[in-house]
């Protein structure tokens, strides 16, 4: 019944969460906090730790760190003014080229970002470089094919880019909040320029499986966001049917 009641609660908060900026944080702080009890059960330590928020956006996954007992730094490549963290300095960067010194922090929250950055390699091997020796790593993000991976392009990225691209013109996604970031193009011209500063590209289970093993991550494990049916490792069906995957790995 307590599953079926967070399910509930996150359906709630996802149709909400384009209305403003705080609904959109409430959305991603409920997600933080169900990501955190995740980790916990596989030895990941938050309470006091120095912990980077990689990709933070508007901050609801650092509030649920916050409210773990984490401390450390939220970055992204715009940090809104008013960021909600107390305890998290809030520093805009660039994630493939990271202001930090080898092995700063104790944990790694990577969530929903590898999907962005054109060269994800370059983004594991940062992240490698600035996480502890026995620290540990969570990247997640939804698969290209899966019904989700298209993002606001969804469900016709199936289609093509040029389709997707079409639809997604036609739909106007983003409306016409103002809380919206301003370098969020209504019309994008691809997929690489979806976001404006960053974009959108086919990141696949398979691909991240090699990307984190060719770094020199231990996969510590592998399964789909908030279900206990771990569907993420069928080869190819897993693809489609895998919502959102997620990975805990230690350098």
């Amino acid at each position: 019944m307590r599953f079926f009641r967070r399910w509930w609660g996150l359906w709630d908060l996802a149709r909400r969460r384009l209305r403003s900026e705080e609904d959109y944080r409430l959305f991603q702080r409920y997600q933080g906090r169900w990501v955190l009890e995740g980790l916990a059960r596989h030895g990941c330590v938050l309470a006091g730790r120095r912990v980077l928020d990689l990709g933070c956006g508007i901050g609801g996954y650092t509030l649920a760190l916050e409210e773990a007992g984490a401390h450390g730094v939220a970055l992204d490549l715009w940090i809104r003014p008013g960021f909600p963290a107390q305890s998290f300095f809030p520093i805009q960067g660039n994630a493939l080229r990271l202001p930090f010194a080898e092995a700063t922090f104790d944990g790694i929250l990577c969530a929903s970002l590898i999907e962005h950055v054109k060269d994800p390699l370059a983004l594991l091997r940062e992240i490698r470089r600035v996480t502890r020796p026995g620290g540990w790593v969570y990247l997640s993000f939804p698969p290209f094919y899966s019904p989700l991976g298209g993002h606001q392009f969804s469900p016709f990225h199936y289609l093509g880019e040029r389709v997707a691209l079409a639809m997604a013109r036609w739909r106007r996604w983003w409306g016409d909040g103002e809380w919206i970031p301003s370098q969020y193009p209504i019309y994008p011209l691809s997929f690489a320029q979806a976001f404006g500063s960053y974009g959108l590209y086919p990141v696949t289970i398979r691909k991240a499986r090699r990307w984190i093993l060719q770094e020199g991550f231990q996969i510590v494990y592998q399964g789909v966001r908030f279900l206990p049916l771990n569907v993420s490792k069928i080869p190819i069906l897993g693809e489609v049917l895998t919502w959102h995957v997620e990975f805990v790995i230690r350098p």
